[in-house]
């Protein structure tokens, strides 16, 4: 997923840093977004800034990144993405605005600075259209007051069956520009998966991606390492099949993501055994084992000694059977 139409901090805050001819969209964005989905939609207006590129002066698009606080936020799968702050530009700056979650979403939220900055004195009309022109309230010279928002369900690519994705919307707002030769070939620039609800195997997209998404659903088992984990669930934030998602992650990281989880949570474990004085048990629980028996079969297994052995050697009998 490229990302390089998105501006950056040292960029300047306003449009008018861009060419005039170039088209901004905004794309606001909430803690724990789905990183696929903000790529998806940045990579197909990058591609369409690379289709246009010598018809007009500067490129088709401009793309900005906010989001409720503006800095940093984190997605899903533990990246963070830098975002402009909300109230840096008013609706009306935008040609488009896409928007990471559902109209009713947006409305059960309650937020009313939110709902204030998107809608103005219209916040609380909603005619239950998921992609529709509301008009915004603001003092913005020279720019018609209605601005086309297109909501979207931040959802990862396995949920989109029965909705309609990201990617289309952008595709959308591209054929409305520039026409549908444009939007095709744009398609055509495109990887399948975004545009298909299917499991389509892995070795259809580039390296580039697949190991991006990887690395992403890696971040995601770390941070989620203490809970129940499936390999479904993971591959699922990889947006893959089962199977493909297992053959790449072990090409990826050369174990298993079974393997993987336990690595992170005995590398944990034996931290605690060492610089806490928390019983086994509360450890065993706190890094996703169950219980106090179950983490003393499997660390016999994986160490040769038991965990109370471990703490009592510091851990060194460990070290020195791994350097044999």
């Amino acid at each position: 997923m490229n990302m390089s139409t998105v501006s950056a901090p040292s960029q300047s805050k306003r449009l008018e840093s861009c060419t005039r001819a170039a088209r901004h969209i905004g794309l606001l964005l909430f803690e724990q977004c789905c990183i696929y989905n903000a790529g998806v939609i940045s990579e197909a207006f990058r591609l369409a800034n690379e289709l246009q590129a010598g018809s007009a002066a500067g490129p088709a698009y401009h793309l900005s990144l906010i989001s409720r606080s503006g800095g940093n936020i984190s997605t899903s799968s533990s990246i963070s993405i830098w975002t402009h702050h909300l109230h840096e530009y008013s609706v009306g700056d935008f040609d488009a605005l896409f928007v990471a979650c559902s109209k009713s979403e947006a409305m059960a939220d309650h937020d009313p600075h939110l709902l204030a900055w998107l809608f103005g004195s219209e916040r609380a009309i909603s005619d239950g259209n998921d992609h529709t022109h509301r008009s915004a309230s603001d003092g913005t010279k020279g720019r018609a007051p209605t601005v086309p928002i297109y909501w979207f369900k931040d959802i990862p690519m396995a949920a989109w069956s029965g909705c309609e994705a990201p990617v289309h919307l952008a595709l959308a707002k591209i054929e409305a520009d520039f026409g549908p030769n444009v939007a095709r070939r744009v398609v055509s620039e495109l990887q399948p998966q975004p545009l298909e609800h299917s499991n389509a195997p892995a070795g259809d997209m580039s390296v580039t991606t697949t190991t991006d998404k990887i690395h992403a659903s890696a971040g995601w088992i770390k941070e989620n390492f203490s809970k129940s984990i499936s390999i479904s669930d993971a591959a699922e934030v990889a947006a893959m099949s089962n199977r493909n998602y297992l053959r790449r992650f072990k090409a990826e990281f050369g174990v298993t993501p079974q393997q993987y989880l336990m690595n992170v949570r005995f590398e944990l474990i034996c931290r605690l055994l060492i610089e806490s004085d928390l019983p086994v048990d509360k450890i065993a629980r706190r890094c996703g084992m169950g219980n106090g028996d179950r983490l003393g079969r499997l660390f016999r297994r994986r160490y040769g000694m038991s965990p109370t052995a471990y703490r009592a050697d510091g851990g060194a009998g460990v070290h020195e059977q791994l350097e044999l």
